[in-house]
């Protein structure tokens, strides 16, 4: 099981790192991923604040090793159809970026 504690400061993120969490979840703004990943480049950064299908691939083109969105998800009382298709969407974003 990975383990993925949240952080909101730059001194939480070294204290998990430490502690040898596999990814640091973050609820910071994108444009602070550059902030982080300066003194901390080889941080395994989690987004969950803001994440949608159309900035997913900005993301992980900023370093983030993986993006949170269950808002995304399930905002607005989806069904399980939407909801597949949401994912769908979130693929294709990441593999874009990735490939």
């Amino acid at each position: 099981m990975a383990v993925m504690p949240g952080t909101t400061t730059l001194k939480d993120a070294v204290t998990a790192l430490k502690c040898g969490a596999d990814a640091v979840k973050t609820v910071v703004a994108m444009k602070a991923i550059k902030a982080i990943h300066f003194p901390l480049p080889q941080a395994p950064l989690m987004p969950t604040c803001g994440v949608n299908v159309d900035n997913a691939g900005e993301w992980i083109r900023l370093g983030c090793v993986v993006v949170g969105a269950s808002g995304a998800f399930t905002g607005g009382g989806k069904k399980a159809d939407e909801i597949t298709e949401t994912a769908k969407k979130f693929i294709a974003a990441v593999k874009a970026v990735c490939t």
